[in-house]
């Protein structure tokens, strides 16, 4: 099934369960959407452990914090009742934007990369020759990942891009070939590039995109 096919899926169940339960068929359905929401995240990050040994971070990452909200949402510990958590967050954001200004590029020679955005914002221009993916996770923040140096190891490479109320920017070269797949919620990614399209296996070397988009957005661009 492709990209749309599976989109389409997605919607047209979120349509059906949100009939019935509104006509009462599955009671507090609401209630349990509220509670239960976390779950994709966890089930985003255990496929990313599973699938891509490069992005490992970013899964772990990923996993962590829907396992945080989720057992915050059961109330069976209230992550956020000790501290003023949220005016702490914003006050350490707000220092980051007035000492580090603007987001100046980091060269990355490594063969992977792991980079997180949290509440701030990042740029890597990856040049390694044997680039093997990795992952980036941007949550109410934003990522700029540059892969036009870089050269893929073998024929193919997996990069997993988790956005949340935030983005990503991910630069490739115009001679790699793009294989993209993932989940819009309330999100989506924008291919703007002159790629021709792949599929997973084809000859060349290929960058295959995993991607969750939640409120958030990527952007695939040369």
């Amino acid at each position: 099934m492709n990209q749309k096919r599976w989109i389409g899926a997605i919607l047209i169940g979120i349509g059906v369960l949100i009939i019935l339960g509104n006509v009462g068929v599955l009671e507090n359905f609401w209630g349990y959407l509220g509670t239960y929401w976390p779950v994709i995240l966890i089930l985003a990050g255990l496929f990313n452990l599973a699938n891509n040994p490069a992005g490992r971070f970013g899964g772990f990452l990923v996993l962590a914090v829907g396992t945080l909200l989720l057992v915050n949402n059961l109330e069976e510990v209230n992550l956020f009742s000790y501290v003023y958590f949220w005016p702490i967050v914003l006050i350490l954001a707000g220092l980051w934007f007035v000492f580090r200004g603007s987001w100046e590029p980091v060269e990355v020679d490594r063969d992977t990369v792991n980079s997180v955005a949290l509440f701030s914002g990042n740029s890597s221009r990856i040049v390694s020759q044997n680039f093997k993916g990795g992952s980036n996770v941007s949550v109410f923040g934003g990522s700029k990942i540059d892969l036009r140096d870089a050269e893929i190891a073998g024929d193919e490479a997996k990069l997993d891009v988790f956005a949340m109320f935030g983005g990503a920017d991910v630069f490739v070269p115009e001679d790699w070939r793009l294989v993209i797949k993932g989940v819009p919620l309330f999100g989506g990614l924008d291919d703007k590039t002159s790629n021709p399209p792949s599929e997973e296996g084809s000859p060349g070397p290929t960058l295959v995109i995993n991607y969750l988009a939640m409120f958030g957005g990527v952007d695939v661009k040369n």
